[in-house]
């Protein structure tokens, strides 16, 4: 190699550049979290090369910028590379290599954590059983034929090819997919649903709308209002909007009823207060999330004063159970908390000819198709990691602190069988006591209770696959040694430098 450039590599001013640009980075890569989100944000900064200035980026985003993996293996390169350059066999120099082999170790380990590590979990209601655990962000398209040898048969298709709408050809099966449509987020709605739902809120809203619907209505509805809290204070409000501050709301309803500039204008400020109250009210009292998530949507709509036509709600599909859907695309959720359900229209090829398009989404469950004589189903769903082991959730204990919502002590009793090696056991996973097996931690992550199935509780674990988890530990410990051994090396050496002898003081005559 040449000497300038093995001079390069080596050099304390390469270390010290590398220093600097990470903690630029991570200064930038956090501050890239307010309007990306979290997991947004480690993919683009800290899991890539490089990062890129797209459209629509903070004026501080740079057109180019080294990424966390550039800066990794660089600092990685450096430290070897200056290690073996000034290199020196020799028990003074023992402290010095054990700290550099712990630092290489802890680089090695953090690098090969982001590229190999997994994050998943395991939900379930007691007497369930799962073979598997899902990722928390991504999902998958699945074909499932039917059962042959006593197994079904499952082919499964990444996020990644979907989204780039490459052709999508299961291996012996009669027919090959086609994406028409892909959207990252999006929220799917059944005409049924919506209509009964939207049906009630119109009547109800248009019911409240009539109570204000002449001037000569509104001191009635003032002095009725004086017997509830919260609607007296919604008319407060509106009335301040018109101008009235007079704390008897029946007085001052009294003087803008007779006021013929006014009247209208509080009308349309009481029917808005009380419209988006009860859309409010209305959506947090259904008893399911369909109906709760439904109900957000036909509020929204209605509080942009949006008709609504529920007898022509439009088909997301011309297939399956898209046609009983209703599609509603949304912005990507950046929120850590947040997720993205995505979607996808596929056409079905059978030898070249079309057997119509269907709508996917995890919202939906499973569709059939028919195709060569044989029925399949296809879905899109959170992506799976398959394990060689069950496990069973048999209880569920759920405890918080009296009078709080603090958790006190969460704990799922599993039984774990693993037939492969004639394993049946059971165990305790709670808050402070995980699960390792199979080269996985199983940690308690929540817990609840499903009333809609009896009042089962139900159980959600995290599930962490990393298969350098040692190498931090090992790195800090070689670390410490080095400098233990450097210490006690110097310690030594001082405490056994010889001494020179103390001058005698001359005798006084």
């Amino acid at each position: 190699m040449n000497a300038r450039l093995w001079k390069f590599l080596t050099s304390l001013k390469v270390t010290v550049v590398l220093l600097l640009l990470s903690t630029l980075l991570v200064f930038l890569g956090t501050l890239a979290q307010v309007n990306e989100g979290l997991w947004e944000a480690q993919e683009r900064w800290f899991k890539s090369y490089f990062v890129f200035r797209h459209a629509g980026d903070a004026w501080w985003v740079p057109p180019v910028f080294p990424g966390g993996y550039t800066l990794g293996f660089s600092l990685l390169f450096n430290l070897i590379a200056a290690h073996i350059h000034r290199f020196q066999w020799s028990s003074k120099k023992v402290g010095i290599h054990l700290t550099h082999a712990g630092i290489v170790l802890l680089l090695v380990g953090q690098l090969a954590t982001d590229m190999l590590s997994r994050e998943s979990f395991v939900s379930f209601e007691e007497g369930q059983t799962r073979d598997y655990s899902e990722a928390h962000r991504t999902v998958e398209l699945v074909v499932l034929g039917e059962p042959q040898n006593g197994r079904e048969r499952v082919v499964a298709f990444s996020e990644a090819a979907v989204a780039r709408k490459q052709a999508l050809v299961a291996p012996d099966f009669p027919f090959e997919m086609r994406v028409t449509e892909w959207g990252e987020n999006g929220e799917v709605h059944s005409h049924a649903t919506l209509l009964e739902i939207g049906t009630q809120m119109q009547t109800a809203i248009a019911t409240m709308k009539s109570k204000y619907g002449t001037a000569e209505a509104l001191p009635g509805e003032a002095e009725r209002a004086k017997e509830n809290g919260a609607r007296s204070a919604i008319w407060a409000e509106a009335l301040k909007a018109v101008g009235e501050k007079d704390p008897d709301i029946v007085a001052a309803a009294k003087r803008v009823a007779a006021d013929p500039a006014r009247e209208g204008v509080l009308r349309k400020e009481l029917q808005t207060r009380f419209s988006t109250q009860m859309l409010e009210a209305f959506g947090m009292r259904q008893p399911t999330m369909e109906k709760m998530q439904a109900a957000k949507y036909l509020g929204s709509q209605l509080a942009e004063d949006k008709f609504i036509p529920l007898d022509k709600l439009p088909a997301a599909a011309a297939q399956g159970a898209g046609q009983r859907m209703l599609l509603v695309p949304k912005p990507p959720a950046h929120g850590m908390d947040d997720r993205n359900f995505p979607y996808a229209k596929i056409e079905i090829l059978e030898k070249g000819k079309s057997l119509g398009i269907w709508m996917l989404s995890p919202w939906i469950v499973p569709q059939e198709i028919q195709a060569g004589g044989q029925t399949f189903r296809i879905a899109l769903r959170s992506e799976r990691y398959g394990q060689p082991f069950s496990l069973t959730l048999l209880k569920t204990t759920h405890e918080v602190y009296p009078g709080t919502q603090i958790p006190k002590n969460f704990q799922s009793h599993i039984l774990l069988e693993n037939k492969e090696k004639g394993e049946k056991r059971e165990v305790d996973i709670s808050m402070n006591n995980p699960l390792r097996y199979g080269g996985l931690t199983f940690y308690q992550h929540q817990m609840g209770r499903t009333e809609i199935s009896g009042g089962k509780g139900n159980s959600q674990l995290q599930v962490v696959r990393n298969p350098s988890w040692i190498t931090p530990y090992l790195g800090c410990a070689i670390v410490s040694l080095g400098m233990v051994w450097q210490f006690l090396y110097h310690l030594v050496g001082f405490v056994t430098k010889p001494r020179p002898a103390k001058a005698k003081a001359p005798l006084q005559a």
